[in-house]
């Protein structure tokens, strides 16, 4: 699996250079001599750098290994597949895990600059958004759907669904109860949590049915 899981992140070599940058950005400021007004406005775009550059990450990396035919060699070598089906997943969590560690590095270095007049506050909203596209994105992939057929959707259109469709039908749920004369706004008013939940779910679930397919050698990466 190791050999899979380092194809893998250096396949994401442009993402790790951009966590490593942005989590040395950190120290830096601390240094500069500008006033903290300024630091936290630049820690704020790089928070939402963050979350817009690693929202589909996953699908990024999908797309590289299609582009490279790299699971036809892994595929082709003797190496269970439920080690490669290991190995994607196992990949999904290091980077969801590196990039929670940076945007806590990124929280944690704002709270630095915290002074009188100026609130700093963490958005979980979107730190969850974050973490439900690529679990999603995963999910669908592997054991759900037609590998190559679902990676003829463009980087920018699946960004768009899983990013903006999926979160905002989530709220017009209550809408939907409505019309039964059941009136809730539970879905509008936690909907990330909501999603991330599904997802989550839905990763675990959908982790079971790839182990599954791979041992029955009908995995299709």
């Amino acid at each position: 699996m190791k050999a899979i899981l380092y194809r893998n992140l250096v396949l994401l070599k442009p993402y790790l250079f951009i966590l490593l940058g942005i989590t040395l950005m950190s120290p830096l400021l601390i240094v500069i001599p500008i006033q903290n007004f300024f630091k936290i406005a630049i820690l704020g775009v790089l928070v939402i750098t963050i979350h817009i550059v690693f929202l589909v990450w996953s699908y990024y990396l999908y797309l590289r290994i299609s582009k490279n035919h790299s699971e036809l060699t892994f595929l082709s070598l003797p190496v269970k597949q439920s080690t490669v089906i290991n190995a994607h997943y196992f990949t999904a969590i290091i980077l969801i895990l590196l990039t929670l560690v940076t945007l806590a590095i990124l929280s944690a270095t704002a709270l630095l600059f915290k002074g009188s007049g100026m609130e700093v506050t963490i958005d979980f909203t979107s730190v969850f958004m974050n973490i439900s596209a690529n679990l999603l994105t995963v999910s669908l992939i592997l054991p759900l759907a037609e590998y190559k057929r679902l990676l003829k959707i463009p980087l920018i259109f699946w960004i768009i669904i899983v990013g903006a469709i999926i979160p905002n039908m989530i709220q017009y749920i209550d809408n939907l109860i409505g019309v039964f004369y059941i009136h809730t706004e539970v879905f509008s008013q936690y909907d990330m949590e909501i999603y991330l939940g599904c997802s989550i779910i839905l990763f675990v679930i959908t982790y079971i049915l790839a182990i599954n397919k791979a041992r029955k050698n009908t995995i299709t990466i």
